[in-house]
């Protein structure tokens, strides 16, 4: 992975692939991870748009192999800030942003702070505000690696393995750090998105499951409408990380719509 440092004492590493014709130049797209994960969950996506697209997944501050600040907080404004960060130090100007579980809710935070600055926006099984205290309870009781085992089936539903339930609990978000899990699980307790929304100016793809433990469809749907210009799919399932559950279809689904959205039809130009 490659590292960089956005500001004092904040570097933030990533992966950054494009597997298309090399004399063209692609559209970004940037994929933000949920809490205590990194950007290995989007290892199955990119078949699907690296061929595409440009694709940045950073490891957000704390996860994976980016660092932890001493006095990071891990809400949806510290982390949004980092995010603009990060791009600008990439320089990169406007791209397509892709964002799962709280790591959705982020970039909701993101769009709403940098009207213009967004091509598209998918989210995908992404809440616009708090929804108790519950996991940080757990992380704070058991640990991270317990409260991610305790908790996997009903994040990635009935139809997920007992072979992926236990690479995700074991290889990805239970080996994340407690302090960045357990306090990017409070700073959602009190997150209120929902009243700023009219303020994303992006197309908006909104991917949600008919019976998420996390929101309901009617739920999604209002809170869409306060998007100008959204979309929403509602996949059959119970998992409300379905970016994770079903990553092909997910990664189908979000290649359609950036590319309906794509300035001029197109996401590669030719070198100049």
């Amino acid at each position: 992975m490659q590292t960089v440092e956005i500001r004092s004492g904040v570097s933030m590493a990533y992966e950054d692939h494009w597997f298309g014709q090399p004399w063209t130049t692609p559209e970004t797209v940037v994929m933000i991870h949920g809490n205590s994960e990194s950007s290995r969950a989007w290892t199955c996506w990119m078949p699907h748009l690296a061929g595409t697209y440009r694709v940045v997944r950073p490891d957000l501050p704390g996860f994976g192999q980016s660092t932890e600040p001493a006095d990071y907080g891990w809400s949806a404004p510290e982390l949004a800030a980092d995010i603009g960060r990060f791009v600008d130090r990439l320089g990169i100007d406007r791209f397509h942003l892709i964002g799962a579980k709280y790591g959705g809710s982020v970039c909701m935070r993101f769009a709403i702070d940098n009207p213009g600055r967004l091509l598209s926006l998918c989210l995908f099984g992404s809440p616009v505000r708090g929804s108790g205290s519950g996991n940080a309870d757990l992380i704070r009781a058991k640990g991270v690696r317990q409260w991610a085992a305790e908790t996997m089936r009903s994040r990635l539903g009935s139809s997920a393995s007992e072979a992926q339930l236990k690479w995700w609990a074991d290889e990805l978000m239970g080996k994340s750090s407690a302090r960045a899990a357990y306090s990017a699980s409070a700073s959602r307790i009190d997150m209120e998105l929902e009243d700023q929304l009219p303020r994303i100016t992006a197309p908006t793809l909104i991917v949600t499951t008919q019976e998420s433990g996390l929101q309901s469809v009617e739920a999604v749907e209002r809170y869409a409408k306060r998007i100008p210009v959204s979309q929403v799919i509602v996949l059959p399932g119970d998992s409300y990380h379905i970016a994770a559950v079903e990553p092909d279809l997910c990664a189908q689904h979000a290649l359609r719509f950036m590319r309906s959205v794509s300035v001029g039809g197109a996401t590669a130009r030719a070198a100049e």
